[in-house]
């Protein structure tokens, strides 16, 4: 699928999604201007102990069958946790999907990726702190066959509140990779950020971005980034629409070097 087919079908989601945000956001407002109290929200997310660890678990599938096959599978996982003076990311991901141009075609992988991550931040003072991160990626579409990643950093909170997180960091980090045949390691400047906003209490956005560049060669650049909405569908279960995109300058030879995903899933919260 096209990276503007990708982007229509995530479009179109969110429209979905965004008028029910509005249109409670609205009634409350309406709610306050004749001195009632706006009703509470159909599903609200518990409020959660911010010293233990957030735990979730996102599952999607797609399946098609006719004049063409296609079949796709998306798991992620996450444990967190960001109280007082220390935060913490673990998280997973497992992508799958396989199509058949015709219905009696042999069925070929479209996507067969894996992902790892780790980080940790430490608050300083005034929303300043040092952090750590790991990645190890593997895809097998774009030939990736590992590609593990180092990142110790220095950053700073340009807003930490209950409803609304920004973070921003930079420091050097190392790149071990084998694309294709070729093997590489290198030091990597790198920079990123990290957004959520709580729009209401059933829904949220959240983005990511991260930009590494190759000390030895400006031309050998890497940008992952994500953008997406969730909104409570009942106090446990919530719907996630995300557009994930990773772009590599310098792909393993005969690849793309930008593969854009749209997922849709639903999110357990443990």
């Amino acid at each position: 699928m096209r990276t503007g087919h990708h982007l229509l079908a995530f479009v179109v989601a969110i429209a979905a999604v965004i008028p029910n945000v509005a249109l409670a956001q609205g009634l409350g407002g309406l709610a306050k201007g004749t001195g009632q109290e706006a009703p509470p929200p159909a599903c609200p997310t518990p409020i959660a102990d911010p010293s233990l660890w957030s735990k979730s678990v996102t599952g999607g599938f797609n399946y098609t069958e006719g004049n063409s096959k296609t079949s796709s599978i998306n798991l992620n996982g996450k444990l967190l946790r960001d109280y007082l003076n220390e935060a913490w990311r673990f998280e997973a991901d497992y992508n799958y999907g396989n199509a058949a141009p015709q219905g009696d075609a042999v069925r070929e992988e479209t996507k067969n990726n894996t992902r790892g991550t780790a980080e940790y931040k430490r608050i300083i003072t005034d929303g300043l702190f040092w952090g750590a991160g790991s990645s190890v990626f593997h895809d097998d579409i774009s030939d990736i066959r590992y590609r593990a990643i180092a990142n110790p950093s220095i950053g700073a909170y340009v807003i930490r509140e209950e409803d609304t997180k920004l973070s921003l960091e930079v420091g050097p980090s190392y790149v071990w990779e084998k694309l294709g045949d070729v093997t590489e390691n290198y030091l990597a400047p790198r920079v990123a950020d990290r957004f959520e906003w709580r729009i209401s209490p059933t829904a949220k956005i959240f983005q990511w971005t991260e930009y590494l560049i190759s000390a030895e060669d400006s031309g050998n650049y890497i940008v992952n980034a994500e953008f997406g909405i969730e909104a409570a569908l009942t106090s446990l279960i919530n719907l996630v629409v995300l557009v994930r995109d990773n772009y590599v300058n310098q792909p393993a030879e005969g690849r793309e070097p930008n593969d854009v995903a749209t997922i849709t899933g639903l999110k357990v919260n443990l």
